[in-house]
């Protein structure tokens, strides 16, 4: 009967310890990466991973161009979604299953050159 408890435990043990590292790995692939500016720079097909950290970290609105040239970099030449009062970053490869398209950062000022709205597009 002892026998039989210690093996029960041992089983119920080894089992939590599987499901606590199945969801350590899911946790870790499925949580968005810090925002990291070297990176942003560096590693523009990586930002899609960063894209909604960095957003929930600083505030947009409000900021000057020259601000967000500091923190974004500068844009690339040829992009969709270009207006005339916008700047527009390229993310990387479409989040989800299927990535077909491509998203982008579209960053909006007003004639003060602040920021007046935001979006993430879809090519």
């Amino acid at each position: 009967m002892k026998k039989a408890i210690k093996v029960i435990a041992l089983t119920l043990g080894s089992l939590a310890i599987i499901i606590g590292g199945i969801i350590y790995v899911l946790f870790l692939l499925l949580t968005p990466n810090q925002f990291n500016q070297e990176k942003w720079l560096n590693k523009p097909a990586e930002r899609v991973n960063m894209v909604d950290s960095m957003l929930s970290e600083v505030r947009l609105r409000g900021k000057s161009k020259t601000e967000i040239i500091k923190l974004l970099g500068e844009e690339e030449e040829k992009v969709y979604f270009k207006e005339l009062n916008n700047l527009v970053y390229y993310l990387g490869d479409e989040r989800g299953f299927m990535s077909i398209d491509s998203e982008w950062l579209v960053i909006w000022f007003d004639d003060k050159d602040k920021v007046t709205d935001y979006e993430i597009k879809t090519d």
